[in-house]
């Protein structure tokens, strides 16, 4: 009994004991009848930037009709989207990936349709109208993926939560769908500002409900204006945040007939001695133009019309 009892004397004296990890914060998921929870869990080495996929089955056996998410996430998360592999798309072995490898020069990031994403904020919740839901089928797989970049001394534990709230489906009145602009064809030079810019008008008449901006460590802003097809008029939406992809929501929605759209612009600050293009990593940049609108239109899609470069790009 005496041995058993000096151990842990000298041990504390030895400084050799190690206080116990502190727990990851955890989000209690919704009741089954009321929605669902999807999670995912990694590390980010010191010093390290990383990009990790989990690829699963949603967890849902019938049609779910979610009206609005919550969302528990490591503060300083660059993003978080959930996505699902686009029709006729071989299915992934599920499991963890770095998301490079995952999409490498494959097209499953083109081909892929997402449904999700946030950015920056820890805690995050996203409400759509009544009866107005983004109908989730099951037997989907997810990508649920996460980028994180540790600048600090000490590995981070990854965790990232959301639930998904859910309305009956004699409830529902309208549904969602949307997509991103993205500029593949990127060209910041080095020693200052420079700005590019993307026209795009819609191929269908829709009713914008959200819109967001997303851009790397060198975006300094993004703005986005309406566009008739001829004319750009004042600008409505500007954000100087990189971190914040200032997810809009317009209530009531901006009506935008087939033929109008937007221009939106990003600028970005380059002090470093080379020049930086399009990429998929913090160190390289982006100029996305995100969109959630209704009616429900798989087929519907902000069209590129013309690029500061010149450069038209064709999803």
């Amino acid at each position: 009994m005496r041995f058993l009892i000096l151990l842990p004397l000298v041990v504390v004296a030895c400084g050799k004991s190690e206080p116990e990890p502190e727990p990851l914060p955890s989000l209690e998921p919704p009741p089954a009848d009321e929605g669902f929870q999807v999670k995912m869990f990694g590390t980010a080495p010191a010093y390290t930037e990383v990009w990790l996929c989990d690829v699963y089955d949603i967890p849902i056996d019938d049609w779910a009709a979610v009206n609005w998410v919550q969302v528990l996430q490591n503060e300083g998360t660059h993003h978080l989207t959930l996505s699902t592999t686009g029709l006729g798309v071989e299915r992934i072995e599920p499991g963890q990936y770095n998301c490079e490898d995952l999409y490498g020069d494959s097209s499953l990031m083109q081909d892929q349709i997402m449904f999700f994403g946030s950015q920056g904020v820890a805690e995050d919740e996203l409400h759509l109208p009544e009866g107005v839901v983004a109908n989730m089928p099951p037997g989907i797989q997810v990508l649920h993926e996460v980028h994180y970049v540790n600048a600090t001394a000490e590995d981070v534990s990854l965790y990232s939560y959301l639930n998904a709230w859910t309305i009956d489906q004699s409830e529902v009145v309208d549904q969602i769908w949307g997509g991103q602009v993205r500029d593949e064809h990127i060209e910041i030079p080095a020693g200052g500002e420079h700005t590019e810019w993307t026209r795009c008008v819609m191929n269908e008449d829709v009713d914008v409900l959200f819109l967001a901006s997303h851009t790397h460590q060198l975006g300094v802003e993004f703005t986005i204006a309406p566009f008739d097809g001829q004319q750009t008029g004042e600008v409505f939406y500007t954000n100087t945040d990189w971190h914040d992809p200032l997810i809009t929501q317009y209530d009531p929605p901006l009506s935008v007939p087939a033929g109008t759209g937007f221009e939106y612009a990003c600028t970005w600050r380059n002090d470093g001695p080379d020049p930086v293009s399009y990429g998929l990593l913090a160190t390289d940049e982006m100029c996305n133009l995100t969109l959630v609108h209704t009616p429900f239109s798989m087929s519907a899609r902000c069209e590129v019309v013309e690029t500061s470069d010149g450069v038209i790009w064709t999803p």
